[in-house]
């Protein structure tokens, strides 16, 4: 907020050298050419906790607190590194069916060839759905009638059989009611299929990776990205579940499904290894993206 009352931008001036009491510093100041009034570096002063006292002769006295005289170099030093960032548009060619609107927003990896699971030669195993509570039933309708519109769960007839479990999460929807996560108990067929070796990058490498010029960071979170890998429909029936006296499956991969990360990060590098930027280098981890430039 500028002298005028109105915000504005000024420029700041080159580093000066200050005194205040023993201590030197260097200070960027602001410059208003349109102030009325010597402001007399008031953000440096605010900073300083400063009391500036007017006498009846006209002269003035500075008194600062030695708190803030200690930790004067500190202050300015922050003071230096705080820049204005540009505000950036989104270009209006990019299309807006690209972005999410709710979590059970469901796209498609068009690169992603049906993934086709091995099981081990034991018998398929089939769990019964457990009884649950009303509220969960009533919470969990709206995901998986969402789902089935989508095409993500269809009607299947399976030897396989896996319970679900309705998750309450803290947000709560229009109706004040709490929303429901769903959420499906896969530890059996995770035990009964074969699993393919893990090509999860490790955390520690992608940190490193992190180019130590880059100033600009910008995180893209890939919504539902696990439904955004088919499923070969000879391997749909392994991840079946009943729902109101009917059975259902997966044409894409679920969250609880063990080899999904390990899937959807192999799947995924097909397609980023082909992105490249002059100035910016983009950075994954299973369904989160960095791009930092």
């Amino acid at each position: 907020m500028g002298v005028s009352g109105i915000t504005q931008r000024v420029k700041r001036l080159p580093p000066r050298m200050v005194s205040v009491g023993p201590l030197e510093v260097q200070h960027s100041f602001l410059l208003m050419t349109d102030s009325p009034l010597n402001l007399l570096g008031r953000d440096l002063l605010c900073k300083l906790r400063a009391t500036i006292t007017c006498s009846p002769d006209g002269s003035l006295s500075l008194e600062v607190p030695e708190e803030s005289l200690n930790l004067l170099p500190v202050i300015l030093s922050e003071s230096q590194e705080k820049k204005e960032h540009p505000t950036f548009v989104i270009p209006e060619d990019i299309p807006e069916s690209l972005w999410a609107t709710s979590s059970s927003d469901v796209g498609l990896l068009k690169s992603a060839v049906p993934v086709q699971i091995k099981t081990k030669s034991s018998p398929p195993p089939s769990i019964p759905q457990y009884p649950l509570s009303k509220e969960a039933i009533e919470g969990i309708t709206p995901v998986i009638n969402s789902l089935i519109a989508q095409g993500i769960i269809i009607p299947c007839k399976s030897e396989y059989n896996m319970p679900i479990l309705p998750i309450k999460i803290p947000k709560r929807g229009p109706d004040g009611k709490h929303l429901y996560r769903f959420v499906q108990n896969l530890r059996a067929v995770n035990n009964h299929i074969i699993k393919r070796h893990s090509v999860v990058s490790n955390i520690n490498t992608i940190i490193s990776s992190i180019p130590s010029i880059a100033t600009y960071f910008t995180v893209v979170d890939l919504c539902s990205a696990f439904f955004s890998i088919p499923i070969h429909e000879n391997s749909r029936h392994i991840f079946a579940f009943t729902w109101q006296g009917h059975q259902y499956c997966w044409s894409r991969l679920p969250q609880s499904f063990v080899d999904s990360p390990s899937l959807f990060e192999q799947i995924l590098s097909q397609d980023r290894d082909n992105i490249k930027f002059k100035n910016s280098k983009l950075i994954k981890y299973i369904d989160d993206l960095l791009l930092a430039s």
